[in-house]
């Protein structure tokens, strides 16, 4: 019963962002996997880490992106890569080299200042360019305040 109780306790800890008030800030996780949205040249909608459709909320100003790299990235040839949001390809990290330093397993960016307000709900996106992605997983973790 005791250990019931302790689950109950922390269960009661958890605030979603949904119980947030409009100036505290809110982060939002987005999950690239190639083995579910694959790794051909083009703009990829990311989704929640259990593979389902999200979007930042619209008047969305973002303050930082974080992201995680579980699996790394691999391509057969000169991938690159960007991170944004619908219509920003590059708003979160313009196109680079896939081997990039910031894209290999276990890499860690964080606190990476970004300036953006969406002007209606939008998508993050990952978009590869040059060459396919073969392999790779991550997770971006991006934080922002809702504005008018």
């Amino acid at each position: 019963m005791g250990a019931q109780n302790n689950r109950n306790r922390k269960m009661q800890d958890l605030i979603g962002n949904e119980h947030l008030g409009r100036f505290q800030e809110k982060t939002m996780c987005f999950m690239y996997d190639f083995d579910a949205l694959g790794g051909a040249a083009s703009a990829l909608t990311l989704t929640d880490a259990a593979g389902n459709a999200q979007q930042l909320p619209d008047n969305a100003l973002i303050t930082s992106a974080t992201w995680d790299v579980t699996t790394a990235l691999a391509s057969g040839g000169s991938a690159t890569v960007a991170l944004g949001w619908t219509g920003t390809a590059g708003g979160i990290k313009a196109a680079t080299a896939f081997d990039n330093a910031a894209y290999v397993a276990a890499t860690q960016v964080s606190g990476l200042v970004v300036n953006g307000k969406m002007s209606a709900a939008s998508s993050v996106i990952l978009t590869i360019g040059v060459a396919a992605l073969t392999a790779g997983k991550m997770y971006l973790y991006i934080t922002y305040v809702e504005g008018f």
